[in-house]
C-alpha cells in the first residue's frame, strides 16, 4: 500500500516530536469513529496537566450501538489498562511488593520470579523494579501470548462495523486483514514484554499441553510451577499475578504467590512528557487508531511490519504536516551522525 498524502511512519519516541509543535495548545485524545473523548493535555513547566474527559457510561453507550461488534471497541477498562502501561497508575499494592523485594533480597535462596500471562500483557516486566532477575516462564504462558497472535480482521467484519461509525468510518480501511484488538495486545505489548527478558528467562516445560481454557491453563502454570519449586532446594519461586483465580491456586500448596491489586483510582492530574508519550502509543495499539488534535494516529495498518514501535500517523493540518516532516528529516540525519553526548 503506497502512503497517502500528509501520512508519514514514525517510532514512538519520534511522537516528542509532535508534542512540541503543538506547543501551548492543548492536546486532546479522541476515538474519531464515535467522537469519543479520552484526555485532554495541556503542558505545564514540569510536564502535562492532563484530565480524563470520558467515563463509563460513555463507553456503555458506544457498547450498544455497536452490539456484536463491541469487543472491538475502546471500552473504559481500555483506557484503565492503556493508563497502567503508561506507568500513569499503577497496583493498588505496589509498595507492599516493593517491601517483599526488600525481604526476598536479604535471602540466601534464589529467587525465581514467575511472571504469569497477565503480567505480560499488563507491560509488569519493564517497570518492575526487580533488579538482577532470575525469571521462569511456562510454556503454557508463551503458548497463550502467541496463540492470540493470529487473530485478523475480516473484510465482511469490518463491512459491517463501518455501517454501525457515527463518522470516519473510512479510517477502518486501514485495518483490513491486521490484527484484531486482542492479537494486537498480544503481539504488540506482551510479546514486547517477553522479548525485553527473554535472553533472562528460564522456561519451564509444562506439566501438560496448553489448552484452549484459560482457567484449565492456570492450572497447569501452577501445577508446572510448584514441581519446578519442589526440584530446587536452593530457590524459591515467586508466582507473580493479578489474577485472583491464579493466587487461590497457590493456597495450600504453593508456590509462594504475591496478587497484584489491580488499580482501582484512575485519578491522575499531571504526567511526564514520556507518559503522555507511552498513552498515546498504547491508546493507538489497543484502539487501532486514536486521534491526536488534527492528526489520526495509527498503531495498526496496512504495511506495518515486525516493528512493534512504528505508528502511521495522518495529517489533517497541511502546515503541520510540513513543519512536523521538517523536524522529523532533521532529527532523523542527526541521530545518523551518532554523535555521542
Amino acid at each position: 500500500m503506497k502512503p497517502e498524502k500528509n501520512e508519514v511512519m514514525i517510532y514512538k519516541d519520534e511522537l516528542q516530536l509532535l508534542l512540541n509543535l503543538f506547543g501551548d495548545e492543548a492536546i486532546v485524545l479522541d476515538y474519531p469513529l464515535f467522537d469519543l473523548k479520552f484526555f485532554r493535555a495541556k503542558a505545564i513547566k514540569e510536564g502535562y496537566r492532563l484530565r480524563l474527559l470520558a467515563d463509563n457510561e460513555d463507553f456503555l453507550d458506544l457498547a450498544c450501538d455497536m452490539g456484536e461488534f463491541a469487543d472491538e471497541m475502546p471500552t473504559f477498562d481500555d483506557i484503565k489498562y492503556c493508563m497502567l502501561l503508561s506507568g500513569l497508575i499503577d497496583y493498588d499494592n505496589i509498595d507492599a511488593f516493593r517491601d517483599k523485594l526488600a525481604v526476598f533480597s536479604k535471602l540466601d535462596r534464589t529467587i525465581y520470579f514467575a511472571p504469569d500471562t497477565n503480567l505480560f500483557y499488563q507491560g509488569f516486566v519493564s517497570r518492575s523494579g526487580i533488579t538482577d532477575p532470575h525469571f521462569v516462564v511456562v510454556d503454557t504462558v508463551y503458548d497463550e501470548m502467541e496463540h492470540a497472535i493470529n487473530y485478523k480482521y475480516k473484510p465482511g467484519y469490518l463491512y459491517h462495523m463501518r455501517q454501525t461509525a457515527h463518522f470516519h468510518d473510512e479510517l477502518l480501511e486501514e485495518l483490513a486483514n491486521k490484527k484484531l484488538k486482542k492479537a494486537r495486545k498480544a503481539a504488540y505489548i506482551a510479546m514486547k514484554q517477553y522479548q525485553s527478558v527473554r535472553d533472562r528467562v528460564m522456561e519451564v516445560k509444562a506439566a501438560e499441553p496448553s489448552s484452549n481454557n484459560s482457567e484449565k491453563n492456570d492450572l497447569i502454570i501452577v501445577k508446572s510451577l510448584r514441581e519446578f519449586d519442589s526440584q530446587n532446594s536452593y530457590g524459591l519461586v515467586v508466582l507473580l499475578t493479578s489474577d485472583t483465580n491464579m493466587a487461590d491456586l497457590c493456597t495450600g500448596k504453593g508456590p509462594e504467590c504475591f496478587h497484584f491489586t489491580y488499580p482501582s483510582s484512575m485519578d491522575v492530574e499531571k504526567c511526564s512528557n514520556e507518559e503522555l508519550i507511552d498513552l498515546i502509543f498504547s491508546l493507538s495499539t489497543v484502539c487501532g487508531f486514536i486521534k491526536c488534535n488534527s492528526v489520526v494516529v495509527y498503531g495498526e495498518y496496512g504495511y506495518k511490519k515486525h516493528d512493534d514501535n512504528s505508528m502511521k500517523t495522518v495529517f489533517q493540518d497541511e502546515k503541520l504536516f510540513e513543519n512536523f516532516k521538517k523536524e522529523l528529516e532533521l532529527c532523523r540525519k542527526l541521530a545518523e551522525l551518532k554523535i555521542e553526548a
